[in-house]
């Protein structure tokens, strides 16, 4: 697929989306229709649509690039933000004040929910490592007039390198994976990993109060190193973690941090919610 030059520079709501597109991307994304069906329909008719274009789904702002990207399908198709199951299971611990690290941030979708849900009063530390969804993501901020987020343009690992960020293969880029057998595709591009505890330090962050992780496989190597006894000030209060690619996990995730004393919470059977001791006690 061709890549599409990025449109930084026009004003939120320049790129409204007009009736054929909305029209299209509804039947590309609509529940009632087989997922081969909406394939099709978004190869042969949808991609005369590529966007972007600006919309407002739940409150917030996002430009969207709805041929590249299926969180940015489910905005302008459904009109809304994806994965309603898994926002619904972090609804009850999003409060003003809090601090919500999100490790595979793609456009913003939950930095952005949670802002919008803390009425702005947050801290969010967003990591987004792929050049071009790290433009997307800062583009979507700035259209939401800043909100307490910080953007970080650098993966989540076990030590300060270089890695190289596999291709989803054009259709979704949110799929993109520091794995090569966890990808699509084997084109790549070199993206900067950092331990996620050395920079919280360097934020001077010294809580997390929910922790987001979604990097197709690569979620033992990010999270794990910051569940050291050392690093036990910053362990966070809830965890949010994506298990769909669980088989390319060098250590269990979930064994380790229910070993931690974590409890899982909550299953939408592509995520997990686990709650540490303490945010429970607090919750009660």
């Amino acid at each position: 697929m061709k890549v599409r030059e990025l449109d930084l520079i026009s004003e939120f709501g320049a790129r409204r989306p007009g009736i054929a597109p909305r029209l299209i991307w509804k039947l590309a994304t609509h529940r009632n229709i087989n997922r081969k069906t909406r394939k099709y329909i978004r190869k042969n008719f949808a991609r005369g649509f590529p966007g972007p274009y600006d919309v407002e789904a739940e409150g917030v702002h996002l430009r969207a690039y709805p041929m590249e990207n299926y969180c940015d399908r489910i905005a302008v198709g459904r009109g809304r933000l994806p994965e309603i199951p898994e926002r619904q299971l972090i609804g009850p611990y999003l409060k003003p004040g809090m601090v919500f690290v999100d490790i595979g941030a793609n456009i913003g979708t939950y930095s952005l929910f949670v802002a919008e849900r803390c009425g702005g009063d947050a801290r969010i530390l967003a990591f987004e490592p792929h050049p071009r969804t790290f433009a997307k993501l800062s583009f979507n901020i700035k259209a939401n007039g800043g909100r307490c987020i910080e953007a970080v343009n650098q993966g989540v690992g076990v030590k300060n390198e270089r890695l190289r960020l596999y291709s989803s293969g054009g259709t979704n880029i949110g799929t993109a994976s520091i794995l090569p057998e966890a990808a699509t595709d084997h084109e790549f591009v070199e993206v900067r990993i950092a331990p996620l505890a050395a920079t919280l330090k360097n934020r001077l962050i010294e809580r997390i109060d929910l922790l987001k992780i979604d990097i197709e496989g690569f979620e033992d190597r990010a999270l794990l190193p910051l569940m050291s006894e050392e690093n036990r000030p910053h362990w966070p209060g809830a965890v949010l973690i994506e298990t769909v690619l669980k088989q390319h996990w060098q250590s269990d995730c979930i064994s380790e941090l229910e070993s931690l004393g974590y409890r899982i919470a909550g299953d939408t059977g592509e995520n997990l919610l686990l709650l540490h001791p303490m945010t429970e006690k607090l919750e009660s």
